[in-house]
């Protein structure tokens, strides 16, 4: 059964003692600085507008997240290496740091890690992530994982990367209340028709960054995409998914 987006209890399992590295974060602040590049591995900054700031990412996976938090609706900020916790496993004292810390529109906030969906077949790997998302849970918090199979959409990737692109632009109020007052009187319309109307294909894009305009992401942008007015923020809104203990199935 799969556990996504759901926090399943541990039963019995005999817990890991952990404690935190540090008390409060300061803001922006990193537990951990990102590594530099190495042969073979790539890393980087994604520009985001809705931190207003570069955001580090450590491999590919990781910046196809960003995407995706940075798009999401109800996600309202997110931050990379936001604190490091230290475990007992094997008794030993090994630290540990989340990948992301996302905070959304109803007040919860959840640790998330970046994985390969095949590390998670490694028995000592998903024991240590059982062992952090215990903790967390014990306190009141949220973790969970998000793989290569959530993130890969060779389509919505595309689509947010054309988006991004448009973030900066700046629309007048005239022009929204144009936009609202018209769609709302047709019930939707096509890019087409929107970018005729306002002359401008390019301030239909930034209504749709700004949230001013809803499309479905999981379809390539088209002449006929059909736009609508935005219905409201909620979890239907997530534009990802991600896996829960204990099995993170």
């Amino acid at each position: 059964m799969s556990s996504k987006n759901t926090v399943v209890p541990f039963g019995t399992r005999q817990e890991a003692q952990l404690r935190l590295k540090s008390g409060p974060l300061r803001k922006e602040k990193r537990a951990r600085e990102p590594v530099r590049p190495t042969t073979g591995r790539v890393v980087g900054f994604y520009p985001s507008t809705k931190n207003n700031r570069l955001v580090a990412w450590e491999s590919q996976l990781e910046q196809k997240a960003c995407a995706l938090f940075e798009f999401s609706p109800d996600v309202v900020r997110y931050r990379e290496q936001p604190i490091s916790v230290y475990f007992e496993c094997d008794g030993q004292m090994r630290r540990y740091t989340p990948d992301f810390e996302l905070h959304f529109q109803d007040g919860r906030s959840i640790y998330l890690e970046v994985k390969p969906f095949a590390k998670l077949e490694d028995a000592d790997i998903k024991r240590r992530l059982q062992q952090i998302a215990r903790f967390w849970e014990l306190n009141g918090r949220q973790f969970g994982v998000i793989t290569d199979v959530e993130l890969y959409n060779p389509t919505l990737q595309l689509n947010l990367k054309l988006l991004r692109a448009h973030q900066r632009i700046q629309v007048s109020d005239e022009v929204r209340q144009r936009v609202v007052h018209w769609i709302a009187t047709a019930g939707s319309a096509t890019f087409e028709q929107l970018a005729e109307l306002l002359n401008s294909p390019i301030q239909v894009y930034a209504l749709i960054v700004q949230r001013v305009l809803h499309v479905d992401l999981l379809l390539p942008f088209s002449p006929t995409t059909t736009l609508h007015l935005p219905e409201g923020i909620g979890h239907e809104s997530r534009l990802f998914s991600y896996r829960t203990a204990p099995d993170f199935e």
